[in-house]
């Protein structure tokens, strides 16, 4: 099972294609601010590209420990969001709502930042990228495992 979060008018083939906008006529309409439908260690893939930003700020810890939970262990997060240290991408857009940076990672990955505010996701970072276009919009993208909770 792969996901893809936050579709929109870019479905996957081999993903169920979840999305809050019924309009863009998903395999799945639901608000993962309220949890993800699957059960526990179950799915194999989750993308979100283009997604994570546009979560509330209260709510992104939350929407990343849900995503968390339902991975199987090792199983792989994709992520792609504007870099809002870099670049022009997060605030151009007025729907962006939680800014993103590499460092933001380690509240997911490194034991010390999670235990600042009990994170029980856990993921093991594989690689962070910057990517940039000709517009000055600079995205993070970030390729993740998931580790279990010792």
């Amino acid at each position: 099972m792969k996901i893809n979060l936050g579709s929109g008018n870019r479905p996957i083939i081999g993903y169920e294609n979840i999305d809050i906008q019924e309009r863009v006529n998903p395999d799945l309409v639901c608000d993962i601010t309220t949890g993800l439908p699957y059960a526990d260690n179950s799915v194999d893939e989750v993308r979100a590209f283009d997604f994570l930003e546009h979560i509330e700020r209260d709510d992104v810890i939350n929407v990343i420990t849900e995503i968390w939970r339902v991975l199987r262990p090792g199983g792989r997060f994709e992520s792609f969001t504007p870099d809002a240290e870099f670049g022009q991408g997060f605030m151009q857009d007025p729907t962006h709502r939680s800014p993103w940076v590499e460092n933001s990672w380690l509240y997911y990955s490194d034991e010390a930042h999670r235990n600042l505010y009990g994170i029980e996701a856990n993921f093991q970072i594989d690689k962070i990228e910057r990517v940039s276009d000709e517009s000055r919009v600079y995205h993070l993208y970030v390729q993740a495992t998931k580790r279990e909770v010792a």
